[in-house]
């Protein structure tokens, strides 16, 4: 039987965040050396349980190294990234003889002085083991550059965001790597460029349908996997860049050429999949004008702790006292000076506290309220996109003299599911308003209860979107940025 190697490092990397990722994010966010499965499956985690399971139940032996991960924040010192690469490749070479190595990454991680982490690890992993047959799973908000596709053999990415198909991903990526283990496959890659970048939701047309588009193409005889690349806008890396990836059987020909035909097939629907961003004050407004049983959900999409901000971003509170939204609920807000001033009281009280604004320069300005702390709750739970549990902190439920409900927590993380309230008391189908920090993975836990979501985007965040390009490492050629970029003229004449 085989040996294989499971592990991995993750996080995002948002080059425009002024606070650095360092080893203490990755304590909080998952840090198991060689034991992550001996843990309940987490985001990052749930991966290495099947593949465990999968290569046990085939009579393989496993040997589970370094798997760290953390919330997406700025870039990752370069001490930390040592301490990680260093201790992952530790434990490859101290592995003994490997067939297959599976790791679990991110695809957009970047450090001081390293803007490839994931392909610095998967050519690591193949100078140690290089007949071995090597795959990972990565997140389609990825940074796809030749080293990683030179040095795997497989990456495979989620096709769905909110990123509900994380464990589906990790099953198919297993039967892929075994079926090239035993043989049966010779996995070949290809890629092509889309030019664009932008925000993709798959949970409606027409994204909802390409999808569909890439697992119909998977079907075809000798394509074993399609992907479509998302890239993460807010990673300023020189091969920045949305792409569509694919394997096929040995013919590198059929990839390329169905690699071609999505990227076209990309660009022809990009009026349709174009954001358009709410303003705060329209968003409220707009939100207040709706009447219906179901609450109106504000999804704050670039304040989001998933993106690397702070989530302590006050221009949507602001609104919402503003306009006097009576009974509107905002979280989960990351304050942990303002959640441990109000540990220190008890439930019932009032005082005048100064809430969020606090993370770094893109936080807003903080605002001073008058609130009363209505609940407490410790050391709570929710649940996460792809359905595993994961911690927020102790949570603070505050209201204002408006009316508004704030929940203030200690664990930057973004809002995922209606369970994060539930704590402090809050059932979500019973609130007319509810504003999230979250981009679009709360969607998964939260559309079942919406009578309407809204997308509002704050006034600080980075618009890579243009007119002009805020990035050092790339140029502006791509769109939505300019409308017809280069690499499109050729299809100017041609119908969209």
């Amino acid at each position: 039987m085989s040996r294989v190697f499971i592990g991995g490092i993750a996080t995002e990397s948002n080059s425009f965040a002024a606070v650095p990722t360092v080893m203490a994010d990755f304590e909080e966010g998952g840090l198991f050396h060689g034991d992550a499965t001996r843990h309940p499956p987490a985001h990052f985690t749930a991966p290495l349980h099947q593949w465990r399971a999968h290569a046990e139940a085939a009579g393989h032996t496993v040997v589970e190294g370094l798997m760290a991960s953390a919330q997406p924040g700025g870039v990752t010192t370069a001490r930390t990234w040592a301490r990680l690469r260093d201790r992952l490749v530790q434990d490859l070479r101290e592995a003994g003889p490997l067939d297959l190595i599976l790791l679990n990454l991110h695809g957009g991680m970047i450090a001081d002085g390293e803007p490839d982490c994931e392909g610095a690890l998967l050519q690591a992993a193949r100078e140690i083991a290089p007949q071995a047959v090597i795959g990972c799973e990565l997140d389609p908000h990825c940074h796809v550059t030749d080293r990683m596709v030179d040095h795997a053999d497989l990456i495979v990415t989620y096709k769905e965001y909110p990123h509900t198909d994380i464990v589906a991903c990790a099953d198919e990526l297993w039967r892929l790597a075994a079926r090239a283990l035993a043989g049966e496959v010779r996995p070949v890659a290809a890629r092509a460029e889309c030019h664009m970048l932008s925000v993709w939701h798959t949970t409606r047309a027409p994204m909802n349908d390409f999808v569909r588009e890439m697992k119909a193409a998977e079907q075809r005889d000798g394509i074993l996997s399609v992907s479509f690349c998302h890239a993460f806008a807010l990673g300023d890396v020189p091969g920045l860049g949305s792409r569509m990836l694919v394997y096929a059987d040995g013919d590198v020909a059929a990839a390329q050429a169905l690699a071609d035909q999505m990227a076209r097939r990309i660009w022809s629907i990009r009026e349709q999949t174009r954001r358009r961003w709410l303003g705060a004050a329209d968003g409220v407004a707009q939100a207040l004008a709706r009447s219906g049983p179901k609450p109106v959900v504000i999804a704050d999409v670039s304040d989001n702790p998933g993106i690397g901000a702070g989530a302590d971003h006050t221009e949507l509170l602001a609104e919402l006292i503003r306009q006097r939204a009576r009974g509107a609920l905002i979280g989960l807000l990351y304050d942990p000076m303002a959640v441990q001033l109000c540990l220190g009281v008890e439930e019932g009280a009032a005082l005048h506290l100064r809430v969020g604004g606090k993370f770094g320069p893109r936080s807003g300005t903080p605002l001073d309220l008058r609130v009363r702390v209505q609940r407490i709750a410790r050391d709570q739970q929710q649940t996460t996109v792809a359905g595993q549990r994961m911690p927020v902190g102790n949570l603070v439920l505050l209201e204002t003299e408006e009316g508004v409900r704030i929940v203030l927590n200690d664990v930057r993380t973004q809002t995922f599911h209606p369970d994060a309230f539930t704590g402090v008391g809050i059932h979500c189908a019973d609130c007319p308003l509810i504003v999230l920090k979250s981009t679009q993975h709360f969607h998964a836990g939260f559309a079942p209860l919406a009578g309407e979501i809204l997308y509002v985007r704050s006034s600080g965040a980075v618009p890579f979107e243009g007119p002009v390009s805020p990035y050092r490492q790339r140029n502006g050629d791509y769109w939505p940025c300019v409308e017809w970029p280069t690499g499109w003229q050729h299809a100017k004449a041609m119908p969209s």
